[in-house]
């Protein structure tokens, strides 16, 4: 199962955070494959990723922007937090499924920006609606998509106790 909130952050705080991860002073980088980096040389199996936590280490002077999910999230410890940018396609394309953790952790994706794709967990759609939150289990098996009617899809997956 899984929890769907909308409108998790203030309106203002939801604009600051997308205003962030659209500013031309984001880095974003390029991150070939969206899954198994090695496993698939597809042409469209890329995606821009910016990591702002891994292996209990802050890795972006950008992290601070994060307050307001994190506070409401309310972790015991971060283990990894990454914003992911897919760009426009023609038509949708899935990745993978893939679980987020060789463990059982929490896991939660924060829709940034309203588009056609989505996310399938297990059999079921969330739609990306910007400032929209889903929180499950990191072993149960999903996927998201590309977009096809703006210039990218934008998500923050948080993996977390």
């Amino acid at each position: 199962m899984f929890k769907v909130i909308n409108n998790f952050l203030t309106k203002d705080e939801h604009e600051t955070l997308k205003n962030m991860l659209e500013s031309p002073m984001f880095p974003w980088f390029f991150a070939k494959g969206k899954v198994n980096p090695t496993d698939k040389p597809d042409l469209f199996d890329y995606q821009f990723v910016h990591i702002f936590y891994k292996d209990n280490f802050i890795n972006s002077n950008f992290f601070d922007y994060l307050d307001p999910i994190i506070k409401k999230l309310k972790p015991l410890s971060l283990i990894r937090v990454k914003a992911n940018l897919n760009p426009i396609t023609n038509k949708l394309i899935k990745s993978e499924k893939h679980i987020d953790s060789d463990f059982e952790c929490k896991a939660a994706i924060y829709y940034v920006n309203d588009n056609d794709g989505y996310t399938m967990i297990e059999n079921k759609k969330v739609k990306s609606e910007s400032n929209k939150i889903v929180l499950f289990n990191s072993q149960q098996k999903h996927h998201g998509t590309t977009s096809t009617n703006c210039n990218n899809r934008m998500v923050i997956n948080f993996n977390y106790f």
